[in-house]
């Protein structure tokens, strides 16, 4: 861990050994500096794969105290969900039918995936989006990237850069089930010095729409910046408090006819007292507090070469809080508590389940171009250390149990190693070649009890080679075709190990493998007509899929499946008409996502009374299509914009059924939606006071009752009957937002 703390000395070092440099004096030098800090990992005109950019402009007309994952929601192949009902909680997404555990993030270039659950959970960094400059979204395994392996794209977020002049801005944002933001930023400007500091603070409270989805979290960004005409040095800070209640069991058909809440039923908390009325437990909650430190410099070396080095800190502390109706004491390796003449083997008991952790990583990238060819080199390091353990802070019955027992406790390590090179090589005025080659080597290993009392020791190694080698043919100025193959691996999560491990299990987890390729078209006309096309096919190799089960505090349970595939075509246009006044944009996926020779295997108990597990049982189902991966999924927006003030939009998302166990079985399926949103903004005119927009947002236009997310299991008995269970989330009807915002 020294040689990590010792790069920042390193960096000192080159920023005050360097021959003084004059303060940049356009926002173009800026802006190349901000850019190199990014560019290792993103995508260039030229670079044969499939991606988006999104700007700051887009990103704020489609945000008011939402997170990313429904901000993106229009995005190609992207299918965004939400807990809560309305996007301000617990948010997540699927890109071409993969989920979050599998997409690649990176703020600033480096990895922002926790190591362990492979997952970016949107709801611990609230209102992110508004400290963001842009984001890069790249469809398939895209090109090499620090952190976890992007098997179904990767996602480049980059905050935001200092502005010229010094500002402030300041805005609120009110709405539907008590939803409220509010929002402040300012900035010194870059000073004749080259220093710049910026802030930004927000602060989100709501109800949800969901019961028990209230929402109360705080956001900090702080950001200090020397710039000169060739270096950006920029130290940032980030903090998110995230309190949220929680909503992830979902609810069953049966439950959402609930006569006191009907669709926003929440099993969470809920409990009986002795005379068998309904309760619930008012702090049924998810915690989470983080912290991320971000060390960048991006320097030009000479007029060929360029640096950008980082160092990244993130800590993070959390539980859940539950209320746990009639169990066993032996469920969590108590005996019986006798009290007074009664004996009692069950009760009730409030629990936490905790998770502390350290994330530490550092990375140097080089950049080289002359001429026709540009190559890009370097690596990245990290360290995560993680402690998980469980404590009983109220027991009903409680005879000499320990205040805040603890009854389990495990400790997690995991460290990553990534070295690439990438090179574009522009062959003549028409073709450029691309090739990348990445190479990942992880150590993991934990020990400790686990929540379930089992032993837990276990140390995985993975050596990952990945290849990547594409081109580009550029017929015209408006016209240019691409094709790519790449190979991606990843190793498996720690849910998925440590369930192998305490069960001796007879099929293992495995570390899947994709050959993914890719052939694309992209028109850019004159006129502002924007067209792409993109074929792709991704055909992997134990594919590691949904089985459609949640863990108990919600996490996605995965298993292998040795030979599926997803196929598709994306689509996408932009037309602009009357002058650019009205603008006409749509996507398009149309996909096949399948399991040859599916073998499903259903736990066995010996009745629907006692549940006491018997065995395992497999059934064969052939070729089924893979769980959560919708065939059509499309977006379409039009915007209106008849002055630089006003702009008024309409968009409409489609999504197709989806399976939510790879079974093919409808009744553990989720039908097709369609969903509209509408947004209007004004800026008025430039005051004493300063400038002041309004945006106004109605989310569900038409009032449609519908589940975009779900989960199923089955369970089987000694008499051979079955039981599905099946778990749904609700979204809200018609809501509103209004924001209004003053900058000055």
């Amino acid at each position: 861990m020294k040689k990590v703390f010792l790069l920042p000395a390193i960096l000192l070092a080159l920023v005050y050994q360097a021959k003084p440099h004059e303060v940049p004096s356009d926002t173009l030098s800026q802006i190349q500096l901000e850019e190199v800090i990014v560019s290792a990992t993103r995508a260039g005109q030229n670079t044969p794969v499939t991606y988006s950019n999104i700007s700051s402009s887009d990103i704020k007309k489609e945000n008011a105290a939402r997170n990313i994952p429904t901000v993106l929601q229009y995005q190609p192949s992207i299918v965004s969900f939400t807990e809560d009902g309305l996007g301000v909680g617990n948010t997540a997404f699927r890109i071409r039918g993969t989920d979050a555990t599998r997409i690649n993030v990176t703020l600033n270039g480096m990895p922002l995936n926790n190591p362990e659950s492979q997952e970016v959970y949107w709801v611990n960094l609230p209102d992110l989006s508004n400290s963001l400059q842009n984001i890069q979204i790249q469809r398939g395994v895209g090109t090499s990237t620090n952190g976890s392996a992007a098997f179904g794209a990767s996602i480049s977020l980059q905050t935001v850069g200092a502005r010229s002049e010094a500002y402030g801005e300041a805005s609120t944002s009110v709405g539907s089930y008590g939803t409220f933001l509010s929002n402040i930023a300012a900035g010194t400007g870059i000073l004749k010095n080259g220093l710049s500091f910026d802030t930004r603070f927000s602060r989100v409270l709501g109800d949800g729409y969901i019961r028990n989805g209230k929402v109360d979290h705080t956001n900090l960004y702080a950001a200090l910046s020397h710039y000169t005409d060739k270096q950006l040095l920029r130290l940032i800070y980030m903090k998110g408090i995230q309190h949220t209640g929680i909503t992830w069991e979902g609810v069953s058909e049966e439950q959402m006819k609930d006569e006191e809440y009907g669709r926003r039923y929440n099993p969470a908390g809920e409990y009986k007292d002795d005379a068998g009325n309904r309760l619930y437990y008012d702090n049924e909650t998810d915690n989470y507090y983080s912290d991320i430190l971000q060390l960048t410099l991006a320097r030009e070396l000479s007029r060929n070469l360029s640096m950008n080095a980082g160092l990244s800190y993130n800590h993070g502390y959390g539980y859940y809080e539950n209320y746990r109706y009639n169990r066993k004491y032996s469920d969590f390796g108590l005996e019986p508590q006798t009290i007074g003449d009664s004996t009692y083997s069950r009760t009730d008991f409030v629990r936490q389940k905790l998770m502390k952790n350290d994330f530490y990583v550092a990375n140097l990238n080089f950049n080289y171009t002359k001429n026709s060819l540009e190559v890009t080199f370097g690596g990245m390091y990290s360290f995560y250390d993680g402690d998980h353990y469980g404590r009983l802070p109220w027991i009903k019955h409680s005879e000499n149990i320990p205040e805040n027992y603890e009854w389990y406790r495990n400790v997690g390590e995991k460290s990553e190693m990534n070295l690439f090179a990438k090179a574009e090589y522009q062959l003549n005025e028409k073709l450029s070649l691309f090739g990348d080659l990445q190479y990942r080597h992880i150590g993991y290993r934990f020990s400790g009890i686990d929540d379930d009392l089992m032993d837990l020791t276990g140390e995985f190694n993975y050596n990952f080679v990945n290849p990547k080698a594409g081109l580009s043919f550029r017929m015209n100025d408006h016209n240019r075709f691409y094709a790519s193959a790449a190979v991606g691996q990843r190793e498996p999560l720690r849910t998925d190990l440590k369930d192998g491990i305490k069960g001796g299990a007879v099929n293992p987890i495995k570390p899947e493998r994709m050959i993914d390729y890719e052939l694309g078209y992209r028109h850019q006309g004159e006129n502002g007509i924007r067209l792409g096309a993109n074929l792709y096919y991704m055909d992997y190799h134990n594919q590691m899929v949904q089985t459609g089960k949640l863990s108990d505090i919600g996490y996605k349970l995965m298993e292998n499946v040795k030979d599926s595939y997803r196929a598709g075509i994306e689509l996408e246009a932009v037309i602009p008409l009357f002058n650019n006044k009205f603008i006409l944009d749509a996507n398009t996926t149309l996909s096949r996502n399948k399991i040859d020779n599916y073998t499903a295997y259903f736990d066995v108990y010996d009745n629907e009374d006692d549940y006491n597990w018997t065995r395992q049982i497999s059934k064969d189902y052939g070729t089924t299509n893979i769980s959560f991966s919708p065939s059509v999924v499309s977006a379409i927006g039009a915007t209106w914009q008849p002055t630089p003030d006003l702009y008024l939009n309409l968009t409409g998302k489609y999504v197709s059924k989806q399976y939510l166990d790879n079974t093919s079985d409808n009744e553990k399926s989720i039908d097709a939606y369609f969903v509209s949103n509408f947004s209007a903004g004004y800026t008025f005119k430039p005051s004493a006071v300063g400038t002041f927009n309004l945006q106004f947002f109605v989310n569900n236009l038409f009032n449609r009752k519908y589940i975009a997310n779900g989960w199923a299991s089955t369970d089987a008995f000694e008499n051979g009957s079955t039981i599905n269970w099946v778990g749904y989330y609700p979204q809200a009807p018609r809501n509103y937002m209004a924001r209004l915002t003053l900058s000055f």
